[in-house]
């Protein structure tokens, strides 16, 4: 593990003006937290407690299903019932005009860990079972969006939001996505339409591939793919939040959703080799 690298990740995750909860954010916030105690670096915890606890004092709304256990469980908050009255697979925002009835395959980085974090195995696999069902496909990748059927885009960073969720569980269909990756790989590095080899390359993928499988030589080839696109300051470019049917006219930028998977991807590598 490179220190150095982790802080410049980490300090430029910090920097993100987050919204909490938006798809992506916990991720980044939980890296930040596991980076802070490795580097022993309090004040970004405390940083992150400022983020997060007002958000807990505000009324029930139709986001809490996005509220990341991790985080909170690491704050020493108990959100529990909050976040499963609000979880599940059902439509994820049903307040929205537009997006009633949609459902979004980024939901399972937050609704199955929540699910096992409060000590619901029984809804997770069930979450799982349903996202199997509702988004993958014959070719092992997930769908990016399902309204009443599946959109059958198969967007390289939702196979890393699935990824996170079926590796909370436990679930062998890990492997399968991941293999499902391998087989579109180029050098560590996937396309933002995974099986589409004329949509850009997106960097966020590499990140997650590598969060999930630190260990394996795709997983190392993934990091170094991801480390060779970083910028001066230790920030991954990455697409911007892609809504559904809107995939190759992405701005790019440094997001939540690409330092977050990097620094789990970065405190997964082996060995740590010095402490501040």
């Amino acid at each position: 593990m490179n220190c150095e690298l982790l802080e410049a990740v980490a300090i430029r995750a910090l920097d993100y003006p987050y919204k909490i909860w938006g798809f992506g954010e916990g991720m980044a916030l939980l890296g930040i937290i596991r980076a802070a105690r490795v580097l022993g670096r309090p004040q970004w915890i405390d940083r992150v407690r400022e983020l997060v606890e007002p958000t807990l004092k505000t009324e029930p709304g139709p986001a809490d299903h996005l509220i990341a256990l991790e985080v909170v469980a690491e704050l020493g908050f108990d959100q529990t019932q909050r976040f499963l009255d609000a979880a599940g697979m059902g439509p994820h925002r049903p307040d929205l005009p537009g997006l009633e009835t949609m459902v979004w395959v980024d939901c399972m980085h937050t609704d199955i860990p929540g699910f096992m974090l409060a000590g619901r195995p029984d809804a997770a696999a069930q979450a799982v079972r349903l996202a199997c069902l509702r988004f993958q496909d014959e070719s092992g990748l997930f769908s990016h969006g399902y309204d009443g059927s599946p959109n059958r885009v198969h967007w390289g960073r939702g196979q890393g939001w699935a990824l996170h969720g079926l590796l909370a569980a436990g679930s062998p269909q890990a492997k399968v996505v991941l293999d499902a990756l391998a087989r579109h790989e180029e050098d560590g590095r996937w396309r933002t339409i995974v099986d589409n080899p004329a949509s850009p390359l997106e960097n966020s993928v590499s990140a997650f591939v590598a969060a999930a499988d630190a260990q394996s030589a795709m997983g190392k080839r993934a990091l170094q793919a991801a480390k060779d696109q970083l910028d001066a300051d230790g920030g991954l470019p990455v697409s911007e939040a892609t809504p559904v049917g809107s995939y190759l006219d992405r701005g790019t930028g440094v997001f939540p959703w690409g330092q977050g998977p990097l620094l789990h991807a970065l405190l997964a590598e082996k060995p740590l080799t010095e402490t501040p």
